[in-house]
């Protein structure tokens, strides 16, 4: 049977006017799991395959398939959080949406959704959470129109629920996630991947995809260490001679003794990892007329263990039941007092690399259900102190730590920092906090004092990245992980980095004029910058060099007519007059800094901005109008009146092609004759060519960078272009295979140098111009020898 797909075509005007997340009737702070069941029940029932009679029927769903497709992914949910539906669309308001068939949504939509033992997975989640990870994983990828992958599901449950806390189990619908698929290079449905711990790539399966041949090929893999008990060792463990750091699990076997199989072994072993170790007794081998035949295991405390006396686990025949009266034998996680907590802070203050940092369960009443969590976290997460503070008891703390809500988990960091968890209290979620909030101890959740102290700036000596959020607001949640990320990358001595709930610092946000969240600044000496752009760890990192050392100059009221306006300007100047609160221009920023970067060499280019909120004298005496407004005063220019405003797309490198045309070195177009003359026989000049084709993008992002070569490389080698489309022959002869290629012709030493043109689709003006200094000096230098 054919599943019929139907896909509409149809040009969306620039606003439906209706928000997107009040169309799938989602609240904000949404997950991927609620979009995906939100939209299918949508599907389901506004499908216009059930409402032929519903003239309008193809736009409204095709309005809802919108909205899916933009929430559904991270990224451009995050665009749309922050933007609206301009921040999604940029300068092309011409969308082409397609949607399946009303059987798809019915039968195939989100396959695994209702399935807790299996992790829907997108792209953000597979790079943060299954490479590089702790945890084995098993994946399987797979297209709901796919058939086989129908046949696989029940046996693809099952799995996960009989390996449930032994490895994580995944599922990516390719239907939906296609660009992760291609990337990994999922060709064919279902594929499973295999990730053992801490791999970048999968190993695939290729046996029989049945449940026993998945299984055998999962349990082969796992590796795990089951230590065989001597009589001697056994006979000093259940006397607590024999002392243990970690308490151990001994499986008890043979000799009338129903003995758990070794793969339930294994997945005992591999669901406790990390919280104890586990042994084999032989009872052939050992005497064990001392222990019950109906004993399958016994748990042997460690020295650390406050019971010292072994404990029989009779008529544990489950897996499931076996790990969890385990987990009862194990101690409570330690309590931690408010002075306790003081000394903690204070010796990771002192010892800023030789410490564990610490994750602490905030709770009231009784703690026996989050106690099972807190046990079960080593299995996850290594090198972290665990513990839980009482906030009956100890509500000075608490409230000192604005502790809001219970139970509620936050980490202590070497070197003192705190920062408290916003997320989801399953073990998943806490433990990613933990490993990501320790990574980062740069990063602080401040308290008013120090808040105050930053804003008043008490200590000029520090600089400080400030995120100013709310605990309810969807991307100030997102942001939060790329700030520890963007963290990483710069030392105390750089830059602090600092958070603050303003649901918890309200008056300091409302006498700071803090009007939206997430805001982002960097404060620094008596300087602050605003953080406008699209908030992800690399736009930080750029943002905060920047800042440092930047390369867009700053022009205000004080120098911009010193410095643009005066007469017969030997400069070339282009500025983007900006306004903060404009997404467009904020969405421009990081594109602006990537123009000043590729123009920096150039003495006579100057690359400025003007805050036209800070400056409206300026922008209004310029008849700025809009923004961002991008204006090119050219070199020769006398005063403002010469200028030139660009109105092309907003990426660096349109924005480079057409400041380069300006500049006063031309490249030469060569045809068939000027070729032979000027290059082929030339006796005295050098020549630098590029062989392109107007239809190649590589030549095309290698075009501005070429330009800017001229102007560094002037004097000594001359530049031009050939249009191999119009002159193939003299391409052909020149011996070009590949676009764009980059020959230097030096007729000193009758001979070229030709560059792979496979290298040149990331090549920069400097490094055109290094290639090229190198060559010409190595080779003079050779000749002179």
């Amino acid at each position: 049977m054919f599943t019929k797909i139907l896909i509409i075509l149809l040009v969306l005007s620039p606003s439906f006017g209706e928000d997107y997340y009040e169309l799938l009737g989602l609240k904000r702070n949404a997950d991927q799991k609620s979009i995906r069941q939100a939209f299918k029940k949508i599907a389901v029932t506004h499908h216009p395959d059930k409402n032929n009679d519903d003239p309008d029927a193809h736009i409204k769903f095709v309005k809802y398939t919108t909205a899916y497709e933009i929430l559904k992914d991270p990224e451009t949910r995050k665009k749309y959080d922050l933007y609206g539906e301009e921040g999604v669309n940029g300068n092309n308001n011409n969308r082409q949406q397609n949607y399946h068939s009303y059987s798809y949504y019915q039968n195939n939509f989100g396959m695994y959704d209702d399935d807790p033992e299996i992790v829907t997975l997108n792209r953000n989640d597979y790079h943060d959470n299954v490479i590089n990870s702790e945890k084995v994983w098993m994946i399987n990828f797979y297209s709901a129109m796919c058939g086989h992958c129908h046949h696989l599901a029940p046996i693809w449950r099952k799995i996960a629920k009989d390996l449930e806390g032994v490895i994580r189990i995944g599922a990516v619908n390719c239907e939906d996630d296609w660009s992760l698929c291609h990337e990994i290079g999922i060709q064919s449905y279902p594929t499973l991947l295999y990730y053992p711990k801490n791999s970048k790539h999968g190993i695939r399966f290729t046996s029989k995809k049945s449940y026993q041949e998945i299984m055998d090929f999962v349990m082969e893999r796992l590796d795990v260490n089951i230590e065989e008990i001597t009589s001697t060792v056994w006979k000093n463990s259940l006397k607590g001679i024999e002392k243990r750091e970690k308490s151990m699990l001994v499986f008890i076997c043979g000799d009338n003794h129903e003995c758990f199989d070794n793969d339930d072994q294994i997945k005992i072993t591999a669901t406790l990892e990390n919280i104890l170790t586990t042994g084999i007794v032989d009872c052939y081998k050992i005497n064990c007329n001392d222990i019950s035949s109906s004993t399958t295991a016994v748990f042997i405390p460690g020295f650390k263990h406050k019971t010292k006396n072994p404990i029989y686990f009779d008529n544990t025949y489950a897996i499931n039941d076996l790990v969890h009266q385990v987990l009862d034998q194990l101690p409570e996680p330690q309590e931690i007092t408010s002075s306790d907590f003081k000394d903690i802070q204070k010796t990771l203050e002192n010892n800023n690399d030789n410490e564990d940092g610490w994750l602490i369960c905030f709770y009231m009443g009784h703690a026996t259900e989050f106690d099972v969590q807190l046990k079960r976290l080593p299995s996850i997460i290594n090198d972290v102190n665990l513990g839980k503070l009482n906030c009956g008891k100890y509500s000075n703390i608490c409230r000192k730590l604005n502790i809001n809500r219970y139970p509620m988990w936050g980490v202590l960091k070497p070197g003192g920092a705190f920062e408290l968890s916003h997320g989801k209290d399953n073990i998943n979620d806490i433990a990613k906090f933990a490993e990501n909030s320790i990574k980062a101890k740069n990063v602080w959740a401040l308290t008013a004092d120090k808040i105050l102290s930053i804003l008043k700036r008490q200590n000029n000596n520090e600089a400080w990245f400030i995120d100013w959020y709310a605990p309810w607001c969807p991307p100030c949640i997102q942001f939060l992980p790329e700030i520890r990320k963007a963290s990483l990358e710069f030392d105390k001595s750089t830059v602090y980095f600092g958070t603050v709930d303003c649901t918890v610092h309200s008056n300091i946000c409302q006498n700071y004029n803090i009007r939206s969240y997430p805001t982002a600044m960097l404060i620094n000496g008596t300087t602050t910058s605003q953080f406008t752009a699209q908030k992800t760890a690399t736009n930080i990192i750029e943002f905060i060099n920047e800042s440092i050392n930047p390369t867009v100059i700053r022009l205000n009221s004080n120098n911009f007519y010193k410095i643009v306006g005066k007469k017969k300007t030997k400069t070339l100047w282009v500025i983007d007059y900006f306004a903060p609160w404009c997404g467009p221009c904020q969405q421009l920023a990081p594109e602006w800094i990537n123009v000043a970067k590729a123009l920096k060499k150039l003495p006579n280019i100057k690359i400025a901005s003007i805050d036209c909120e800070a400056n409206s004298d300026i922008c209004r005496s310029e008849g700025v109008k809009s923004y961002p407004n991008i204006r090119l005063y050219p070199i020769g220019s006398e005063g403002l009146d010469k200028v030139t405003i660009y109105n092309g797309p907003r990426d660096s490198t349109s924005m480079i092609k057409w400041i380069t045309e300006f500049l006063p070195i031309k490249i030469i177009d060569l045809n068939d004759n000027t070729l032979n003359k000027k290059v082929f026989n030339s006796k005295n000049d050098i020549w630098l060519v590029d062989f392109f084709a107007p239809w190649c993008g590589h030549c095309q992002k290698l075009e501005p960078h070429f330009n800017i070569a001229a102007q560094l490389l002037n004097g000594q080698v001359k530049f031009a272009r050939v249009n191999c489309d119009l002159y193939k022959y003299d391409c052909g002869r020149a011996g070009v295979r590949a676009y764009p290629s980059l020959i230097l012709y030096d007729p000193k030493n009758k001979k070229m140098n030709k560059i792979d043109g496979k290298l040149l689709s990331a090549f920069t003006a400097e490094q055109i111009e290094k290639q090229v200094l190198n060559h010409l000096n190595f080779n003079y230098d050779h000749d002179e020898l």
